[in-house]
């Protein structure tokens, strides 16, 4: 979930009616193709209507038992592909089981709260003097609080959250986004320039309806598209151990 950096949000958001089964017609085009065996009972059935008095030709029933040679040689190579993409994808998702425990650094907007606390680190990347304001957002798209940065220069800087709300309330634990609005010290709203990522501890590895990974950090979740660095053993961009 990634907000517009330029609008704070506010009240609550009504989720799109979801596609299922009843809704939405489910194929796999199958239907469209033309298998080995449907190729093979066409030939046949070619071969048994044919007219008496102009049978096929030798040349025409060679050239068309090639393409069913053809045919069922593709279907072969096919599913080799399949079987290798199979193992491939589950060597792949072994290897990301490697990732737990280690430190990492991510492209991602996501904030996360255990025990009324951050427990995972949040910065912006600024690239030239701005002024910035970080709205946190909880998974409903609400905004729960508020937070000047005022200016900074350009570098890594942390965004802390002492987890309440605008009331002074603690906010529940779990996923949080963060949205920025940077202006230049003029006033003008800045469109590039500042970029978020967040970092700390891999506690868990899931995959997705595709099987493709997906890295937890605390309640935070983010594909394995969005890590750009890995440390083993060691803290990782001088990410403490808590917020």
């Amino acid at each position: 979930m990634i907000y517009p950096a330029h609008t704070p949000p506010a009240g609550n958001k009504i989720p799109h009616q979801p596609w299922t089964r009843d809704n939405i017609p489910v194929t796999d085009g199958s239907e469209r193709q033309l298998g080995k065996d449907a190729f093979l009972l066409l030939l046949l059935t070619q071969l048994q209507n044919q007219d008496p008095t102009n049978p096929m030709e030798n040349t025409e029933m060679v050239a068309q038992l090639a393409q069913f040679s053809q045919l069922e040689q593709i279907a072969n190579v096919s599913k080799g592909i399949e079987t290798m993409t199979g193992y491939i994808q589950a060597q792949n998702q072994f290897q990301t089981l490697s990732l737990i425990g280690k430190d990492i650094l991510a492209e991602s907007n996501q904030l996360s709260l255990t025990d009324g606390k951050q427990d995972i680190r949040a910065e912006l990347v600024v690239t030239e003097v701005c002024r910035a304001t970080v709205y946190v957002i909880d998974s409903k798209g609400d905004r729960v609080r508020t937070i000047e940065m005022g200016t900074l220069d350009p570098g890594e800087h942390l965004i802390e959250w002492d987890g309440r709300n605008e009331a002074g309330a603690q906010a529940e634990d779990g996923v949080y986004f963060f949205q920025v609005t940077p202006t230049s010290l003029s006033g003008e709203y800045l469109d590039k320039g500042v970029y978020p990522q967040t970092s700390g501890k891999v506690t868990g590895v899931s995959f997705d309806a595709a099987g493709q990974p997906v890295i937890h950090m605390g309640h935070a979740a983010m594909s394995i598209g969005q890590v750009i660095q890995i440390l083993e053993g060691g803290r990782l961009h001088g990410a403490p151990q808590e917020i």
